[in-house]
């Protein structure tokens, strides 16, 4: 279906984006930083993709968690929204998103999940060429929690497809799926 979203949850995702990207995003994001300073939350930079076999990498700041009184929910909302905005204005079919904020700053996962999820979902309602958001994390309690958050974030959204995707899986298990007619399958992938 041309027109359905794929949102997917996946650990092999960013190991492969760390490994295989070399050194070159490093350098050129360094750059960035050394002529116009650091990103605040919500902005974000374009840089090229390395050795990744991608049209792009958009670099992304999401806020620290400081007990929720620094707007940190609406900062990390902004920055998801942000990002998938330039990735549809630079016609990509789709982008893969680490679960931003989540680890080092800090900000509570099952909130974090609602944000980013609810930031996601609204963004397809408007979005014109992205149709595939992958979510990726390094911990499998990150993706199970957006998994879980998922089911009830789309529940309502007859055209998206949820899936898991675990390193740990080969092939990969689809752990949830919405169906067109807007039940929800717990399956294996063959």
């Amino acid at each position: 279906m041309k027109n359905s979203k794929v949102f997917s949850f996946s650990f092999a995702l960013l190991l492969f984006c760390c490994v295989t990207g070399g050194v070159k995003i490093q350098t050129e994001c360094s750059e960035f930083i050394k002529r116009n300073g650091n990103l605040l939350p919500a902005q974000f930079y374009i840089s090229r993709s390395g050795r990744l076999p991608c049209k792009a990498i958009i670099h992304a700041v999401g806020p620290i968690w400081s007990s929720g009184h620094m707007n940190e929910k609406n900062l990390l909302y902004e920055t998801i929204f942000n990002v998938l905005e330039e990735a549809d204005k630079q016609s990509f079919a789709s982008v893969a998103l680490p679960a931003i904020s989540t680890g080092l700053y800090r900000f509570p996962l099952q909130l974090a999940t609602t944000v980013i999820l609810d930031a996601i979902k609204n963004f397809s309602k408007q979005s014109q060429n992205l149709h595939e958001i992958h979510v990726i994390d390094q911990s499998p309690d990150v993706i199970s929690q957006f998994c879980q958050t998922a089911v009830f974030v789309f529940n309502d959204v007859a055209d998206a497809e949820i899936v898991a995707d675990s390193a740990a899986d080969d092939p990969p298990s689809k752990l949830a799926a919405r169906s067109v007619t807007g039940e929800w399958n717990v399956q294996q992938a063959a």
